[in-house]
């Protein structure tokens, strides 16, 4: 079962759970009285309440195949997503007259009900696709080459059996893999190029594999990002060669500046709050200026609310650090809320940046990853944004392989950005900054 069916299937599991809440909300509320003019009044109301639930475990990624796996970190998610539904589900009980029922108690018994058997109907999805239903995966690759790439993928699969695979092997060649498996059929086989030069034995291959994949596609596919160390020229040419795209660039643009006005103007008394506490702190300028790479290598100035000790980059610029010291109080709370980040919707406003993109490196940094990480000057062929997919994918990098890391998301980004992708990114930016994730 691929992931987009195994997310239909959740969904289609929450909608029947919703469904069988409603009724025992309706049995408790109203005992031996389940009439149709009792079911009638309260469909179209916790119909949209459905809607709200759904959409809102939504943005928090409950629907992501990582997120079904029983552990502490998903439950505390799923805790505070329930929270901001149950909130939500208030508001618009009281907020929209023509419901013409209260929820008080009814809604209570239906949000708790619903919560017990989501996490019920999510224990059995992953004991069943983590024992059942799996599918046979094997990789034909060069791992002196594609050893890091392949090592990602065999993690994914072991790390959340729920993605419904299982890997039989790892070989060198067709012809060790056709040797394994003359008889035992295998699900999917994910090869690389490197793997198959000078093999002549492909046409084997049809019969004993239900699927074959190559690395790249395997990887972005179940990852969500683009393995950088084993792609060459080659696939810019084709999957990069439409970055240029000229009505989703104007609308995106009008959007860009129209959302980012709106957040100025209505967060401007916070803002003025940040900036009285920065200078209650002491000397210094408010705001922070720090020249960033923008689209086709182009410096710019971003703005950003000062959050470190004055000279704090006299030594050149580095990466910040757990506790790092330079920061001060007020910028410890200003950076926990994401605050400091907000007066580069100035740079939106003023088209230097996107409201969603690669984040806009320091041009020393950039420097130094283009003589380290291949491609990388690739991801300044669009606008840099104020969020982007790896930042709801990847926490802040501090190194060259956290770097290069986001890198691999970035590049996801550049290839598949499009108007519903970067709602989808933007909605969670928002969920991340209220739940503190850093």
């Amino acid at each position: 079962m691929k992931n987009g069916a195994r997310t239909l299937l959740l969904v289609l599991g929450d909608v029947i759970m919703q469904i069988v809440a409603f009724f025992i909300m309706l049995q408790i509320s109203f005992p031996g009285d389940t009439s149709g003019s009792v079911i009638n009044s309260h469909l179209m109301p916790f119909g949209v309440i459905f809607f709200t639930w759904i959409f809102i475990f939504f943005l928090f990624s409950l629907y992501e195949t990582q997120s079904v796996k029983p552990t502490i970190p998903n439950l505390r998610i799923i805790g505070i997503a329930s929270i901001v539904a149950f909130t939500a589900s208030i508001v618009l009980f009281y907020v929209v007259s023509s419901f013409g029922i209260t929820p008080k108690t009814n809604l209570v018994i239906f949000s708790f009900t619903f919560i017990i058997l989501f996490l019920a109907w999510r224990r059995f999805f992953y004991s069943i696709f983590s024992m059942y239903f799996r599918k046979s995966v094997a990789f034909v690759v060069d791992l002196s080459k594609d050893g890091s790439t392949v090592n990602d993928i065999k993690d994914y699969i072991e790390n959340y059996p729920q993605s419904g695979f299982f890997i039989m092997g790892i070989y060198s060649s067709l012809e060790e893999f056709i040797r394994n498996h003359s008889v035992a059929r295998v699900d999917t086989l994910i090869v690389s190029k490197s793997a198959l030069q000078g093999s002549r034995d492909i046409k084997l291959l049809y019969g004993n594999v239900e699927n074959i994949l190559d690395l790249t596609y395997a990887y972005e596919n179940i990852l969500g990002k683009i393995p950088v160390d084993a792609i060459d020229e080659t696939w810019f040419l084709h999957n990069v060669k439409g970055t240029s795209k000229t009505f989703y660039d104007m609308i995106s643009y009008v959007i860009n500046v129209t959302i980012a006005t709106l957040i100025l103007i209505i967060t401007s008394p916070i803002l003025l709050i940040v900036a009285f506490l920065i200078l209650l702190e002491g000397k210094g300028n408010i705001f922070y200026t720090q020249l960033r790479v923008g689209k086709n290598n182009k410096t710019f100035k971003l703005y950003k609310f000062r959050s470190m000790v004055v000279g704090a980059d006299q030594g050149g610029a580095e990466w910040t650090v757990a506790n790092d010291p330079r920061i001060t109080n007020a910028g410890k709370i200003i950076r926990k809320l994401h605050i400091d980040e907000v007066p580069q919707l100035w740079n939106v406003i003023r088209g230097e940046m996107a409201l969603i993109g690669p984040r806009p490196e320091i041009p020393s940094f950039a420097e130094k990853m283009e003589k380290e990480v291949k491609h990388y000057e690739l991801r300044h062929i669009i606008n840099p944004g104020f969020t982007g997919w790896a930042q709801i994918k990847w926490r802040n990098a501090r190194g060259i392989a956290e770097s290069k890391e986001k890198f691999e998301y970035d590049l996801y980004y550049i290839k598949n950005r499009n108007i519903f992708l970067d709602l989808g990114i933007f909605l969670r930016t928002v969920i991340i900054i209220f739940t503190h994730k850093s």
